[in-house]
């Protein structure tokens, strides 16, 4: 067996600046803007200095409190149940698992965001995709 060295996978790497890189910081527009990247000296995984940069999980946590507010609101209407505090733990415990949450030197925000809802929608399968995707805005 093989050991391997965890510099070699970006996600268990502790990404250390090994120095900048001039690269676009917007795609998909006519003109590219340039600026100076720091990459990781260990792994080579490049950081995101760019609009769509990744959130910590409090951020993400926050969202989760406008929907359950959101949720309260509807039941006292008779609506929609409540959120849990369990299915809270379980949505939040899961996120701090998740390498996209707590490695965001080369994730984007908005597969952050994509993942989060995939989270919330798997204890809570009644909450329509916009219903959740409302609340991160």
């Amino acid at each position: 067996m093989e050991d391997t060295d965890p510099s070699d996978d970006p996600k268990l790497c502790e990404h250390k600046s090994g120095g900048n890189e001039w690269l676009p910081i917007l795609k998909g527009h006519e003109e590219d803007i340039l600026a100076l990247h720091p990459y990781c000296g260990s792994c080579g995984l490049v950081r995101n200095i760019g609009p769509d940069r990744a959130k910590r999980v409090g951020r993400y946590t926050e969202a989760l409190s406008e929907v359950e507010r959101f949720l309260k609101h509807e039941s006292e209407k008779g609506a929609r149940y409540k959120l849990t505090e369990c299915q809270k733990r379980l949505i939040v415990k899961t996120m701090e698992q998740d390498d996209i949450f707590t490695d965001l030197y080369g994730t984007l925000a908005s597969a952050q965001e994509e993942r989060f809802v995939e989270i919330v929608q798997k204890y809570r399968p009644d909450l329509k995709k916009c219903e959740i995707e409302y609340h991160l805005d």
